[in-house]
């Protein structure tokens, strides 16, 4: 579960998108089409293009069909925080897709809410990565040049462990410049 959550996490991080204002049909879903327009509606993104190095960490987890000791070193581990870095190029700077924050496609995730408006966006997805798993994300974030902070709260479940829900912050910060 550690590693869904870090690349679920991580590849919604790098995007920069207020309100369900991609739904443009009304139908309570937001298809491929609809994410690629609004995500394009807002212009240019403030990020630079470039190595950026995301952190993600939680600091509230409740998880109560978890034993307490694992419990513990579960929250020490997601309280330090997971690291991954990725590359931003100027394309999708310049005219940012759907695709921008989609989880990777074997995480099976549709948008529930997608809004971006200048350097504010805010997100909530939900991702059925196999058998019974859900995963439920909504993330609230501002964006600029070479950082940005989000807030996401997460809801699992369908896991051995039962229903996990977490609460924390995803930092960017651009630490380069792309890898040749």
């Amino acid at each position: 579960m550690r590693s869904y959550l870090l690349v679920a996490a991580a590849a919604l991080a790098l995007s920069a998108c207020s309100n369900n204002g991609a739904d443009a049909d009304g139908d309570g879903k937001i298809s491929d089409a609809e994410a690629k327009a609004e995500m394009g509606s807002g212009g240019s993104m403030a990020m630079k293009p470039g190595q950026w190095e995301v952190k993600i960490s939680f600091d509230k987890i409740e998880a109560p069909g978890v034993p307490a000791s694992v419990q513990g070193k579960m929250k020490e581990q997601m309280g330090k925080g997971m690291t991954q870095q990725s590359c931003l190029t100027q394309a999708q700077v310049d005219k940012p897709g759907g695709d921008f924050f989609g989880a990777p496609e074997q995480a099976n995730c549709t948008f529930d809410e997608l809004s971006r408006s200048g350097d504010a966006m805010k997100v909530a997805m939900t991702c059925k990565p196999g058998g019974n798993m859900t995963v439920k994300s909504k993330m609230d974030g501002k964006f600029a040049a070479e950082t940005y902070t989000m807030t996401i709260e997460q809801s699992t479940e369908g896991t051995p462990m039962g229903a996990v829900k977490m609460t924390g912050k995803i930092d960017g910060k651009r630490v380069g410049d792309c890898p040749a």
